[in-house]
């Protein structure tokens, strides 16, 4: 993907997740929602995994696992806080755990790679995950995969933009 189009989705997402206050995204969901999407890592398809997703207190809200596919699930159940840390643990400790950030119920897929990963580890280390760290980390996630070559595994391409770019940050691969 041309930087500056990578720019402008990035502009979009933050205009448009950011809420007035700054901060993060603590809304309990009122209904069970449906969160799917792609798992990838620097190699291509990630297709063993344990995935889950994490709401405060390191909590596990929702479990899956990848067995020969990419692509997972998760049925996040009602009256879940967000936001919410995906991982996608490998079986083995040689392939590294990816992240990714949700940060509200409106989110209908985030896919997990090492972009999305970037972005969740520099958002904590920032103070956590909300809106004003999430920005931040998008951005420095995007600076870092330029000085490292761009891509992860097969380049960047326009298909390689995953997530809603309105609601959601890191959702490149």
């Amino acid at each position: 993907m041309k930087p500056i189009r990578l720019a402008l989705m990035l502009v979009l997402s933050l205009a448009a997740g950011c809420d007035s206050g700054g901060g993060g995204g603590t809304a309990a969901s009122g209904a069970p929602a449906k969160l799917s999407g792609h798992v990838v890592g620097d190699d291509g398809p990630v297709t063993q995994a344990r995935i889950e997703a994490r709401a405060a207190a390191n909590a596990v809200v929702a479990r899956a696992e990848l067995n020969g596919y990419s692509q997972y699930a998760l049925s996040i159940p009602a009256g879940t806080r967000y936001p919410l840390i995906l991982t996608a643990t490998p079986p083995t400790p040689e392939v590294p755990v990816l992240k990714a950030a949700v940060t509200g119920a409106e989110a209908r897929e985030q896919d997990l790679s090492p972009v999305t990963t970037i972005v969740v580890d520099t958002a904590l280390s920032l103070g956590g995950i909300n809106d004003a760290n999430l920005a931040k980390a998008a951005g420095a996630a995007i600076a870092q995969r330029k000085k490292s070559g761009g891509g992860s595994g097969a380049g960047a391409t326009t298909q390689s933009f995953k997530g809603d770019p309105t609601k959601q940050y890191g959702g490149w691969h």
